[in-house]
């Protein structure tokens, strides 16, 4: 990527953080606004949210178009949806208090080091799914319906058997019987 290039992007991540971001993480994301407006903000700046269900201090980064989110699900206050690249998130999907999903990798470089620029990887979320208080998720990272993520857990793997998952990394430790 080309350094004109590469400063136009980064102008406009600034940009949106200091226009949009305020709008949508600070005043939607705010106690005194009801969730069903919430939720129509989200919609009216390109989310694809199909739930009323988005507790307050939510923090959407990156392009609102990259969000997909499915009905029924309950996102619990302070989650943090890093959108660099796209994240779906499926139907009747339950995320505990400030649960953390982050789609940028940073490449190294030919000399060793770590490329400046983020390189987005999708996360998609299956439905039913469980995660609970402080998980982290990382970029690239597909878990499949039913599965549940333990607290604090850190998902640096798919997880696609349904079960429980905990540690860091996550690990199966309880299989769910079909």
């Amino acid at each position: 990527m080309s350094l004109a290039r590469r400063l136009v992007r980064e102008a406009g991540i600034d940009l949106w953080a200091a226009t949009l971001g305020v709008l949508v993480n600070t005043v939607l994301g705010s106690n005194v606004v009801p969730r069903p407006l919430r939720w129509l903000g989200y919609r009216l700046f390109g989310a694809r949210i199909a739930t009323p269900n988005i507790f307050p201090g939510a923090k959407l980064l990156g392009p609102m178009r990259h969000v997909r989110i499915g009905a029924g699900t309950f996102a619990n206050r302070e989650l943090y949806l890093e959108a660099v690249a796209p994240i779906e998130i499926g139907r009747d999907c339950q995320l505990g208090p400030q649960v953390m999903i982050v789609t940028s990798h940073h490449d190294r470089t030919a000399d060793g080091g770590v490329s400046k620029v983020p390189r987005g990887r999708a996360v998609k979320i299956g439905d039913r799914a469980w995660i609970g208080a402080r998980a982290m998720i990382l970029p690239g990272v597909t878990l499949g319906d039913d599965v549940v993520i333990g607290a604090g857990s850190v998902v640096a793997r798919d997880c696609l058997e349904p079960g429980v998952y905990v540690g860091s990394p996550a690990r199966l430790v309880d299989k769910v019987a079909r």
